[in-house]
């Protein structure tokens, strides 16, 4: 009988009870500390709302892939607790933008308590929900219109 596992052309054969896989560490490099490292989740983006990310420029997508790929390398702790930029959480209840609340509450994400953001730019925040290390994007916000800062030129 003739198998029908898989080889990927190249890859150096590491046997398992079901699979044939390619070396993951020189595959992946990184992949297994990626455990405490930021990673991507889209299943929430509002797209059908003024922040969405389907309708961006491809000078702007390419923008906003390179950000993120840039901070996949850090640690949520580098990135959020830190004290400094570029990540921040905020209570939802005190969320200033009402139109913001209502594309939430449309969405059926109004229950959430908190959510964050990180900024890639003087203007310029990817707003989402931090589980883990996980962090599920809703919002790319080019204009820092979702949570505006009180402080000039922001």
């Amino acid at each position: 009988m003739k198998s029908t596992k898989k080889r990927v052309a190249g890859l150096p054969a590491q046997r398992t009870a079901q699979k044939t896989l390619g070396d993951i560490d020189k595959v992946l490099p990184g992949s297994r500390n990626s455990g405490d490292r930021i990673c991507w989740r889209f299943q929430h983006v509002d797209n059908d709302g003024p922040w969405g990310i389907d309708k961006l420029p491809p000078q702007e997508m390419g923008f906003l892939l390179d950000k993120l790929a840039g901070v996949e390398t850090q640690t949520i702790r580098e990135l959020f607790f830190n004290g400094e930029e570029p990540g921040k959480h905020y209570d939802m209840h005190r969320l200033p933008n009402r139109e913001a609340l209502g594309r939430l509450a449309e969405m059926k994400l109004n229950d959430m308590t908190r959510i964050s953001r990180l900024r890639f730019g003087g203007r310029q925040r990817l707003y989402g929900f931090l589980v883990d290390n996980v962090f599920h994007v809703v919002w790319w916000d080019r204009e820092h219109e979702v949570w505006p800062s009180q402080k000039k030129n922001t």
